[in-house]
């Protein structure tokens, strides 16, 4: 498996629908679909029956219509006439959820069923018990997807509350970190899969980085300033401070990688760049929108920054 696969099924997982064309998965990577596709990560699913034609020079989306006479899929394009649609072209595809949560899974001691049971149709599911250094009883896994559409969010926020854990109860979730609002409900803990990955490449989930993410308080090693192994947590004096966006923590990362080595001091515009920040964000306070305590630790004076905690 590559890191392209993973984050494309981790896309997948984020459509709208569960069914999607698999020859608009190969669009955005073949070789990423077809590693999906052997990995039974991605199941045959039918057809979704929707062809883009190149009719009067414009691109326009039609139904394809199945004709029992000439055994074929197609449409009728402006003069009437049936145009054929291959099947390959409308076959579609499925995340298999079961397998998919299994892998993510596969280094805790696990307990529950041998499938995900549904909480809401093609949207959250119950994974079973996880055990986790730190916490008192085996903690509930659920998963949720699409946590960035306002309707798909009120839906697991009444379900959690209607549902509240004993202790703690984890949700993971294939939405990016930096679309998932906060919730009021503390004792659930929504995380990106990817932000707890023990290898980008991989779905596992690292039980350190997990640990880490759920009870930040046991993780500091090092002070005054300490970071999570994915720089989506920074202990300053035992406070922890948590960075969902991906591109944060890049940045974090070149920081904290010259702060320890010693060569505390860098450019300024360079960090910004190594951090993927090539759109006109040119500042941290632009990084850092809406947020002012990462100035507790990162300092910046005539184009170069550095952390001081």
């Amino acid at each position: 498996m590559s890191k392209r696969a993973i984050d494309l099924l981790l896309r997948a997982m984020e459509a709208r629908s569960m069914s999607l064309q698999t020859s608009a998965l190969h669009q955005v990577s073949r070789s990423a679909t077809d590693a999906l596709i052997a990995a039974k990560l991605l199941v045959p699913s039918g057809h979704v029956p929707v062809v883009v034609a190149m009719d009067d020079y414009e691109d326009e989306p039609l139904e394809a219509t199945w004709s029992a006479e000439l055994n074929s899929y197609g449409y009728h394009d402006s003069t009437g006439r049936w145009i054929k649609v291959a099947h390959q072209e409308i076959a579609a595809c499925r995340v298999d959820y079961g397998l998919a949560l299994a892998k993510m899974l596969v280094a805790f001691e696990r307990a529950g069923p041998s499938r995900p049971a549904p909480l809401v149709t093609d949207l959250v599911w119950e994974v079973g018990t996880i055990k986790l250094a730190g916490a008192k009883a085996p903690v509930p896994v659920w998963f949720a997807r699409r946590l960035g559409d306002p309707a798909v969010w009120a839906q697991l926020e009444a379900l959690i509350g209607r549902k509240p854990p004993q202790e703690i109860r984890i949700i993971l979730t294939s939405a990016p970190g930096e679309r998932i609002p906060e919730t009021t409900q503390k004792r659930n803990h929504i995380i990106n899969v990817a932000d707890v990955a023990g290898d980008p490449a991989k779905l596992a989930i690292s039980p350190q980085v997990l640990g880490a993410r759920v009870f930040p308080g046991q993780a500091q090693r090092r002070f005054p300033i300490d970071h999570s192994d994915d720089y989506g947590i920074v202990w300053l004096r035992g406070e922890a401070l948590t960075f969902k966006s991906p591109k944060q923590r890049r940045l974090l990362n070149v920081l904290f990688d010259a702060y320890e080595t010693g060569s505390a001091t860098c450019l300024t515009e360079a960090v910004l760049y190594e951090a993927g920040y090539k759109d006109g964000t040119n500042s941290f306070s632009k990084v850092f929108s809406g947020r002012d305590d990462w100035r507790s630790f990162i300092k910046y004076a005539d184009g170069n920054c550095w952390i001081e905690p």
